[in-house]
């Protein structure tokens, strides 16, 4: 077996996967050609879209954890997509691969290749808990596609059964099912009448906790509670197809629930003969510091849905689903035109060779660096009192801001867009998540260089002490 390399070469390696000037700014920003491309596609293309409407971003091309835009700047990517680019943008491993299946073959009628073959078996055999080597894959392009095709096998295994339970702060897609599923606003209203049966339970947020309580004195009372509504007769949920739910939670605040957590959800779903799914979608392939976010719990998932970070710059996602419920679906009862695009497979493979190659370690090095990020804010918390909460697991990372850390105040959403502004313009690029919009989430790709790393958290902990006046609502 390869044996891990060293720091410095491990290092020297990743720095050659990115720009290494970044971030460097050579107009003000956004630049003049970004903020008149980005002015025509706000009329030419759907205002629907999130992420395009919110900076004058025009990206033009990308490598490892850092992208140029269409004036020459370049910034360092801490999104990756929204988690999608766990071996970064352009991985010479997965251009390889992707300029290498192009001239042999890419679409094709959902049937069976050589690649398919070998990506069925790959993850099969990497599967977490008891899934591993006891699953079936169903291929998709998006982590929606993928989980309301978990939704549908869930009914159609456990017909006449059609409730489904998820939690609040979730979000699994925006489509159909899904959209009822996805508990943020912005995404339901105007939507009306979302599809029935679909109801939503009290998540492990310990900062916010429903309940008012405080962990571990709690008792887990959020888990409890599901197990009472799941459980006992004249709560509603008497028809329960399945339980759904993120391995951590994602849009809702970049959440790590308690260690007890997922146990306690699989106890509950079993008394009540639900399945129970775990969505990766965002914080499985690698994020976390394992390669399925499962993984750090001892329970055994009936379900994965998976996405993101598997396909990485190729559209691929799915479900993995326990060998028992194979001959309880219907024949031909799920088609899709693109599944199991050869391009995407290909590119699919190379991704789990980076992710899984043990002189990188990649994993392994995702669980220091979020160690060490964690040490940083709770060094620059010290000085930042607006810094309220700082919580994750491996590269999935996320500080909660809120104006006074005794009330818990959340941050306005103008001083949001204030620190999002700031950072932009000192060429480092952040998103947001949380119910009130007040939590910067961290989720750059597993290859950043450590070098990359340090500009970033110097900016957002140097960002973070010029506007924490804001932050508290003084200015």
């Amino acid at each position: 077996m390869a044996k891990k390399l060293d720091n410095k070469t491990r290092e020297a390696r990743l720095e050659e996967l990115s720009y290494p000037e970044a971030p460097k700014l050579v107009t003000e920003i956004p630049g003049p050609k970004s903020i008149a491309m980005f002015q025509k596609m706000m009329q030419y293309e759907t205002p629907q879209r999130p992420a395009g409407t919110v900076i004058p971003l025009a990206a033009q091309e990308a490598k490892g954890a850092t992208f140029m835009d269409l004036d020459g700047n370049v910034f360092i990517d801490f999104v990756a997509g929204v988690g999608v680019k766990s071996t970064g943008s352009c991985h010479p491993k997965v251009v390889e691969a992707i300029q290498e299946q192009a001239g042999k073959l890419g679409h094709h009628i959902d049937s069976i290749t050589p690649l398919k073959e070998k990506l069925v078996d790959k993850m099969r055999a990497t599967a977490p808990h008891g899934l591993k080597d006891n699953c079936f894959l169903s291929f998709f392009q998006s982590g929606t596609g993928a989980a309301e095709a978990c939704v549908k096998q869930c009914r159609m295994i456990q017909q006449p059964r059609n409730q489904v339970v998820v939690f609040e702060g979730a979000y699994h897609g925006v489509f159909g099912t899904t959209n009822a599923m996805t508990t943020g606003e912005g995404y339901r209203k105007g939507y009306d009448p979302l599809m029935p049966y679909v109801y939503h339970m009290p998540y492990a947020y310990c900062y916010r906790c429903p309940f008012n309580l405080e962990y571990p004195k709690c008792g887990m009372e959020c888990a409890k509670y599901l197990d009472y509504k799941l459980n006992t007769p004249y709560t509603g949920l008497d028809n329960v197809a399945a339980v759904i739910c993120e391995g951590l939670q994602g849009e809702g605040g970049y959440i790590v629930p308690p260690k007890e957590w997922w146990p306690m959800v699989k106890k509950a779903c079993e008394k009540a003969g639900a399945i129970c799914v775990c969505d990766e979608v965002q914080s499985g392939f690698g994020r976390s510091g394992k390669l399925w976010a499962s993984e750090w719990y001892d329970f055994e998932p009936d379900m994965i849905v998976f996405g993101k970070g598997v396909g990485n710059d190729q559209p691929l996602a799915g479900v993995m689903t326990d060998m028992k419920f194979h001959d309880k679906l219907i024949l031909q009862s799920q088609p899709n035109t693109f599944a199991g695009n050869s391009i995407a497979l290909a590119a699919a493979l190379a991704n789990f060779e980076i992710v899984l190659d043990p002189e990188m370690d990649l994993m392994g090095r995702a669980q220091e660096l979020g160690e060490y990020m964690q040490k940083r804010f709770k060094e620059a918390q010290k000085s930042i009192e607006q810094i309220g909460d700082i919580r994750g697991i491996g590269l999935w990372q996320s500080i909660e801001l809120v104006k006074d850390p005794g009330t818990k105040e959340p941050a306005s959403q103008e001083a949001m867009g204030e620190v999002l502004g700031r950072a932009f313009s000192k060429g480092l690029f952040l998103v947001p998540c949380g119910r009130y919009g007040n939590v910067l989430r961290f989720m750059p790709p597993l290859v950043i260089s450590k070098k990359h790393l340090d500009k970033s958290l110097d900016i957002i902990i140097e960002t973070l002490e010029e506007l924490k006046d804001t932050l508290a609502g003084k200015k």
